[in-house]
């Protein structure tokens, strides 16, 4: 898998939107490498607005924070939570540089 490189200041916060297949039972999940220096959390979607179709897979969404200065990996895949094993049906990798 490929990594895309993205920069961010220590303090701001990245929003990372990802392709949801909710309706066939997949959903996102993270992987950080380095949490001294970043911080993920799922998008809240109580507090940040973020248009919701009904009756489609939504897009799922994540906020990547800055904590401290460093460089961290932050891996997402598409899986089942059911279907731990096995190869994800999508992956996305950043590297994130906090400065």
């Amino acid at each position: 898998m490929e990594s895309e490189a993205k920069e961010i200041k220590a303090g701001t916060s990245l929003t990372v939107v990802l392709p949801g297949l909710g309706t066939a039972g997949f959903q996102w999940f993270y992987n950080v490498s380095n949490t001294e220096c970043v911080e993920v959390r799922p998008y809240d979607h109580a507090v940040d607005t973020f248009r919701q179709e009904v009756g489609t897979s939504n897009e799922e969404a994540f906020i990547i924070h800055g904590k401290t200065p460093g460089q961290a990996s932050v891996s997402f895949e598409q899986r089942r939570i059911w279907e731990k094993e096995g190869q994800a049906i999508n992956a996305r990798k950043l590297e994130i540089t906090v400065t």
